[in-house]
């Protein structure tokens, strides 16, 4: 005969152990067998403790049909099979094994008793040897050390002692009720993996705590959507009023309301309200089908909707429809102060609907306290800083979205709204400190490079979460944490936990129970099953729901009374099978029924079958999920004669998205079991044949192969044809994110995920990936730098000419090789030429080379960065009240970017430099206290002072000696000479193809610093001379000709700027580094001449970019050059050629402006608003924003008032932009 495969729990996997030798070990004891008593005078003592063998092996398995070896005289090893049913009793075991006859089956023995002194057969995995003298009994375990651990073995042991004694105490029970558990164990199941008890507020409703926060953080940002921002003390008020117009509207305490809205922060605040006013929110999304919607508001029997439209499915139902918006117009009026409303946190907070294999989905109902319970281990799990901002990506549909929404909201944090996690895959400025996701969503994410700088911690549930997944989180992204959840909705989102810091070798577990949860596995009589051994997972605890709502009978089939051994308690049957771990976690071992997860959701299967069966002419169905590559999908096998496209279409009607197979395989006849039910293995044993129903064209050309070489790896899926739709074979979000990522890389272009959408077939992306070529801009080998060059000064000429810019001049660096490019014209009334004589330089370097300076002298010992400069600093210059403490690091502080040669205005001449420092003192506000200097020509010129008094000659002196002259620059004027500064008229004004609107030269007028001791400042470079010094910065204080002017540690200090630091100028940075080397920001300004420059530096390629151009729409010709120069755009990672116009749209302000951009039909319109001190705003401009390169816009209006310079900004990995830059000013986004 034949032994059942014996399913004895191990220690550690045969795959593991089976490339390793036996390791042997045993564990010994003896023990008194006079106390078998009256049973072993019936039977022999032998017998007996073999059944109590067979018998723990039983329990131990599960398994009712086992064989189990034994030793036989003259025989040897030979199996004995035994039945155990419900009713068998251990003395009906005891005669049964007497009785049975043992067959020679020693290749198939895992397990063996070797009893009467035969001793221990070779090659059997355990074996538990018995000798017996007298009323004395030696007993040993042998046992393979590489599947089973010490302590499993001594565990077992301790439990076959407990076993025996009680089945010689009650010979008549039934084996499966014998007591099994040795005390030290149980105590370790019940109590110590179990020791979760945590005081916390449970008495205290979700609503009560988020205006606990609100009192404690009102201005902190609780809720943020497309860039705007709510308060706390904004959320809490809105959700007030909301409250009281939902209780006019006759909505009373304890109802339960629906609410299907879009993800927007309105749909937060209604949430909120929903709380206040006392009652429960119930999901509907309004995406799923209305059959769906409709059963589900059956079932919830709630007293009225709020949509945001009049769905038909609502028109049948006696349920109240309240509008969105004229709720919130209701509101409006409203008082925003708490609602005086006591809600008992037993009250329901909300419902969360699953599938049901009934066909229909269940209502689990969740309360106040179970919330409160998961935030109370989520408070002491995560930092204030860890749930800053909690990206809400999950639909209020899955219980994923509680934590999400009132984890943040009740520590202070703020709640990203988002429609799905795959926002991070696409531009964005989203910075999420903590996402919470599922394992397939995330491994889109890390595939595609897609987790956030921000992000450092990573919540991941829904599935099994694999090794490899976790190693690549840490691998390839900034998060130190990442939390492996499991729960079911049933137990309030999360159950146990288990965190990672670092890789791991070991399959994750899903770890231990969180705060005031327990966690039992139980054997299918209900028993505690022993540690190590597989059972099903029931969960109790607080954080349980009451169960399904309108459903007894479903609840009682899962919400069961814990055995007696537990204690008086509700536990929850999951479903899901576990066992314990070594070291006390949970490992998940799969489902025990027909329920399977796909992509995070919970899916029955039986439902999808029960819905199959409402189209008549069905006869059988079967649905399974089938594993394809690394994607799970759903197949549904259907015996009917009707067309596919009918049973997709009832589909389609009664279930959500997520519950649509992939695959409907239409047959005459399924396979069947002889008792008649669908053979179900025999259908998961086929290979799926994806294609056949739509195969087109066969044959596929190279662009063709191409796309769908990348589409099999994508799919998992062979001999994919040209016309066949990605969506019909198993393609769906998370894939078509994947695939759009795939085909960018290998196809060197940019592909959108809208993209896949739109172009859904081989033969279409393949087309689509042609033209993205044809339209790509030229590109060159790295090594060919003459080609780059080359490039760069085509790309300037042509760039400048289509975006209607009259002059411009570039120099391009690359590894050490330069070339200067110059390009139409510097004055346009004198026709003069843009060469290398154009006084038209770039301005004010003076910062840098005072810097220089200040810094060698450091060097050598004559100045110090960090200490007080003292008598160095006049005293007019002296902070107010305070000793002399500004230091050379803080006068410096402003060094970094290029400047306008006249921050600090004045119209009083002075004639030396210590008398126009001198004249700080009428400035308000010199420095910030402790850190920079509010302007950074103060610092400069104080720096520059003290330069004069260590030294004894001029600043400008010592910047030629020291700097100028080493590096091959030429020298500048050392008295005051007015030709440092730009001169001559240069061209400025706009360009929109109008002779109005045309060109017109621009005189300066009368310079006012200029003509001091001040002005000095505005030494100005030409683009050959700033690429020479910015050079110098690259080679760390070396010339060109190999001689070291400035230590590497100091020079290291001037390319390290710190960047975009709120409220000042984005692109001018504080710290002592003057160039930018930050392939994501860039030097830059301009002024109202029209005169515009450019310097960046890519470090890793040793290539520099300096552009000087006399015309607004600038922005875009620098794009052009920058891509020219090294294939990306201008900031990175950054947004594609294209700018959606619509993602501008917004409020930006500053403390004395403010600009509010709309869409208007084909273009963008703006308002512009300026205001002096806290007086009301002043209406200045407003016009048409015309598109003039990538980020740049020309104003249009009458009045011209902001002389048509306006870019938007984006920071790293955006979505929209940040800032707008208005001339040389620059506004935040505010709403």
């Amino acid at each position: 005969m034949a032994a059942t495969a014996l399913q004895f729990p191990t220690s550690y996997t045969r795959s593991a152990a089976s490339g390793n030798a036996s390791t042997p070990g045993d564990l010994c004891w003896r023990a008194d067998v006079a106390r078998l008593g009256k049973l072993a005078e019936i039977h022999s003592v032998d017998e007996v403790l073999n059944a109590a063998f067979v018998a723990l092996v039983h329990r131990y398995t599960g398994q009712d049909d086992i064989v189990v070896g034994r030793t036989e005289k003259g025989a040897g090893l030979t199996g004995v099979q035994s039945r155990i049913s419900a009713d068998t009793s251990f003395a009906e075991l005891v005669g049964q094994l007497e009785s049975a006859q043992a067959v020679s089956i020693q290749d198939s023995i895992q397990v063996a008793f070797a009893g009467a002194g035969f001793g221990s057969p070779d090659g059997v995995e355990l074996v538990l040897e018995v000798r017996i003298e007298g009323d004395k009994a030696d007993f040993a375990l042998r046992y393979d050390g590489a599947l089973f651990a010490p302590e499993f073995i001594a565990r077992l042991a301790a439990n076959y002692q407990t076993l025996v004694a009680d089945a010689v105490d009650r010979p008549g029970e039934p084996v499966h009720g014998l007591r099994l558990l040795a005390d030290e164990e149980q105590r370790y199941l019940l109590e110590t993996v179990n020791a979760t008890d945590w005081s916390y507020l449970r008495d205290t409703p979700v609503h009560a705590m988020v205006e606990f926060q609100a009192t404690q953080t009102p201005d902190a940002p609780a809720l943020e959507h497309l860039g705007q921002t709510t308060t706390y003390r904004e959320l809490n008020e809105r959700a007030n009023a909301l409250a009281r117009a939902l209780l006019a509207a006759g909505v009373n305490p304890g109802d339960r309301i629906g609410v299907s809205l879009p993800r927007s922060a309105r749909l937060v605040c209604l949430l909120l309200a929903v709380h206040k006013a006392g009652c429960a929110y119930v999901p509907l999304d309004p995406a799923y089908p209305g059959d769906r919607l409709k059963a589900i508001a059956d079932t919830a029997a709630m007293s009225a909707v709020v949509v945001d439209s009049a769905p038909s499915w609502l028109a049948d139902l006696d349920v109240t429809a309240i509008d969105e918006t004229a709720l919130w117009t209701r509101a409006a009026e409203q008082e925003v102060t708490n609602v005086d409303l006591v809600v008992d946190a037993a009250a329901a907070s909300h419902l969360i609907y699953t599938s049901g294999s009934t066909g229909l989905p269940k209502g689990v109902v969740i309360h106040h306290r179970n919330v409160a319970a998961l935030l109370a281990w989520a408070w002491e799990t995560y930092t204030c800083d860890d749930v800053a901002r909690v990206l809400f990506s999950t639909s209020l549909n899955f219980d994923l979205s509680v934590f999400e929404l009132w984890c943040p909201l009740t520590m202070g944090g703020c709640v990203v709204v988002v429609d799905n996690v795959l926002a991070l895959t696409e531009p964005g400025d989203l910075n999420p400190s903590l996402v919470n996701t599922v394992p397939s969503a995330l491994t889109v994410l890390v595939q595609r490079d897609a987790v956030p700088a921000s992000t450092t911690v990573m919540n991941v549930a829904g599935e099994p979460l694999p090794r490899e997944l976790v190693n690549s989180v840490f691998d390839s992204s900034p998060v130190q944490r990442v939390y492996n959840l499991y729960g079911p909705s049933e137990d309030t989102t999360y159950s146990t936990y288990k965190c990672f810091t670092d890789p791991t070798a070991d399959v994750p577990t899903i770890g231990v129970p969180i705060h005031n949860t327990k966690a039992y596995l139980l054997d299918a009589r209900g028993a505690l099953v022993p540690h190590g051994v597989v059972g099903e997972l029931h969960l109790g605890g607080d954080g349980l729901s009451s169960g399904y709502i309108n459903d007894a009978e479903r609840t009682a089939a899962v919400f069961v009374d814990a055995p007696a051994v537990i204690g008086r308690r509700t536990l929850y049957r999951t479903g899901d099978l576990a066992r314990w771990t070594e070291n006390g976690e949970l490992f998940f071992m799969g489902r025990k029924d027909n329920q399977v997860k796909i992509r995070g959701y919970r899916i029955e299967l039986g439902e999808i079958e029960s819905v199959l069966r409402e189209v008549e002419g069905v006869r059988d169905v079967a649905a399974l999920a089938v594993r394809t590559g690394t994607d799970t999908r759903l197949v549904c096998y259907v015996g009917t004669g009707l067309a596919e496209a009918a049973i997709g279409e009832h589909l389609r009607g009664r279930l959500p998205h997520y519950m649509q197979p992939a695959k409907i395989v239409i047959e005459p006849e399924l396979p069947l079991l002889p008792n008649g039910k669908v053979d179900r293995k025999a259908l998961a044993a086929r290979t799926v044949d994806w294609g056949t129903a739509h195969l087109g064209e066969s044959t596929l050309n190279a662009a063709q192969s191409e796309i769908a070489a990348v589409w099999s790896e994508v799919l998992g899926l062979d001999g994919i044809p040209a016309d066949l739709d990605f969506f019909s074979i198993g393609g769906h979000s998370l894939l078509a994110n994947l695939l759009a990522a795939r085909l960018s890389e290998r196809c060197a272009v940019g592909v959108r995920v809208s993209e896949i959408y739109e172009f859904r077939t081989v033969a279409a992306q393949a087309d689509m990936v042609r033209d993205k070529r044809a339209a790509a801009p030229e590109t060159l080998a790295d090594d060919d730098v003459d080609g780059r060059l080359a490039l760069a000064d085509r790309t300037l000429r042509e760039s400048a000419k289509s975006h209607g810019v009259p002059g411009a001049a570039s120099v391009v660096v690359i590894d050490g090789r330069s070339h200067a490019t110059y390009y139409g014209l510097d004055d346009l009334a004198a026709g003069t030429a843009r060469d290398e004589t154009s006084r038209q330089r770039v301005t004010c370097v003076t910062k840098v080379l005072v810097a220089y300076v200040a810094l060698m002298l450091v060097d050598q010992g004559r100045l110090t960065l960090d200490d007080p400069l003292g008598d160095l600093v006049p005293e007019a210059a002296r902070r107010r009240g305070g000793p002399v403490d500004f230091t050379l690091r803080q006068l410096l502080s402003h060094t970094s970017g290029i400047d306008d040669s006249y921050e600090v205005w004045n119209t009083t001449d002075f004639p030396d430099l210590a008398s126009y420092v001198a004249s700080f003192q009428h400035y308000p506000q010199v420095a910030d206290p402790g850190e920079i200097f509010a302007y950074s020509a103060c610092g400069t010129s104080i720096a520059a002072l003290a330069i004069e008094r260590v030294l004894g000659m001029s600043w400008r002196r010592a910047v030629n000696t020291m700097l100028l002259q080493p590096l091959g620059i030429e020298t500048i004027a050392e008295s005051l000479a007015a030709g440092d500064h730009y001169g001559s008229s240069v061209a400025t004004g706009y360009l929109w193809n109008e002779p109005e609107n045309a060109y017109a030269p621009f005189v300066p007028g009368p310079q006012t610093m200029a003509n001091d001791a001040a002005d000095s400042f505005s030494v100005c470079f030409t683009t050959e001379e700033v690429a020479t010094l910015a050079l110098f910065a690259l080679d760390d204080g070396v010339t060109r000709d190999g001689k070291r002017l400035l230590s590497a540690e100091l020079a290291r200090q001037m390319r390290t700027p710190q960047i975009d630091i709120p409220g000042h100028h984005f692109m001018h940075s504080w710290g002592l580094g003057w160039l930018h080397f930050d392939e994501n920001v860039f030097g830059f300004n301009s002024n109202g001449s029209g005169h515009h420059n450019f310097v960046q530096v890519f470090a890793e390629t040793r290539t520099v970019l300096v552009m000087l151009a006399n015309a607004y729409p600038t922005f875009g010709l620098y794009e052009d050059l920058v891509k020219s120069v090294t294939g990306e755009g201008l900031i990175r990672p950054g947004r594609g050629g294209e700018v959606d116009i619509d993602v501008c749209v917004g409020e930006y302000a500053s403390d004395g402006y403010r600009l509010e951009v709309t869409r208007g039909p084909d273009r963008l319109r703006y308002v512009f608003f300026q205001r002096e001190s806290q007086e009301d705003w002043t209406r200045l401009d407003e016009g048409d924003l015309v598109a003039s390169g990538t980020g740049g816009f020309t104003s249009m209006s009458e009045k011209n008032v902001l002389a048509g310079s306006i870019s938007f900004i984006w920071s790293t990995d955006p979505a929209r932009p940040k800032f707008v830059r208005l001339g040389q000013r620059v506004a935040r986004r505010v709403g």
